[in-house]
C-alpha cells in the first residue's frame, strides 16, 4: 500500500476494514507508525473485543476502503517472483558461460549458489502448496455447511416453522457468505496450480 500521511491515516479510524472476496473484517481502532510517521500495522477490531494487528504489506487502498490481503496470496506472489527472478539469473549465468563472457570457476561457484536457492524456494513451495491445500479444505467445509444451512433454511421457508421475515434475513446473511469463499477458494486453487508449475 502507497504511504499515506499521518493525516490521511487518522480518516481510517472507525472505517471498516474488508478482504479481497468482500468479508468484513472489522472495523480499524488503531493505526502503528514507524519512526519515520509511515504506517506499520493497523489494529482491527474483529467483534466482542478480538483485536487483529495487520501488518501494512497486506493492506490495500480501494477507494476509502482498506482491504486486508490473505497472507497465504502475499507468500504467494512472493515465492513466484522469487521463483522467478532465481530461474532468470540461472538462465543468465549460463548464457554467459555459452558465450564464454565468464570463467568456469566463477560459473560453477555462482551456478552452485543459484541452485542451492533454487532448493530452499522448492523447499518453501511445498510448504506453501500444504497451506494453501489446508486452506482449501477449510473453505470446502465452509461451502460444505453453508451449502447445508441454505438448503435447511431454504426447506424450512416453505413450512410455518419460518416467518417470511426471518427466511429472507437468514438466506441473506448465508448467500453472501458463500459468494466469498467461493471467490477465495477459486483464486485459492489458481494460485495452487501456478505453484504447481514453478521448479
Amino acid at each position: 500500500m502507497k504511504q499515506l500521511a499521518e493525516s490521511e491515516l487518522r480518516c481510517f479510524l472507525g472505517k471498516g476494514a474488508t478482504d479481497p472476496y468482500g468479508r468484513n473484517l472489522g472495523r480499524i481502532i488503531g493505526i502503528t507508525l514507524n519512526s519515520y510517521g509511515e504506517m506499520e500495522a493497523v489494529e482491527v477490531e474483529k467483534g466482542v473485543g478480538e483485536l487483529d494487528r495487520i501488518p501494512a504489506e497486506r493492506l490495500s487502498l480501494d477507494g476509502e476502503k482498506i482491504v486486508v490481503i490473505p497472507k497465504w496470496k502475499i507468500e504467494v506472489e512472493s515465492l513466484i517472483k522469487e521463483v522467478d527472478s532465481a530461474q532468470r539469473r540461472l538462465s543468465a549465468l549460463n548464457t554467459l558461460l555459452r558465450n564464454q563472457e565468464i570463467p568456469q570457476s566463477l560459473y560453477d561457484e555462482l551456478s552452485r549458489k543459484q541452485k542451492e536457492e533454487l532448493d530452499e524456494l522448492r523447499a518453501k513451495k511445498n510448504t506453501a502448496i500444504d497451506i494453501l491445500k489446508s486452506r482449501g479444505k477449510e473453505l470446502d467445509t465452509q461451502l460444505e455447511e453453508l451449502t447445508r444451512l441454505l438448503i435447511e433454511i431454504r426447506a424450512g421457508g416453505w413450512s410455518r416453522d419460518f416467518s417470511v421475515k426471518a427466511y429472507d434475513l437468514a438466506s441473506g446473511s448465508i448467500e453472501p457468505n458463500l459468494d466469498f469463499a467461493a471467490k477465495e477458494k477459486r483464486e485459492l486453487t489458481d494460485s495452487l496450480a501456478k505453484l504447481t508449475r514453478i521448479l
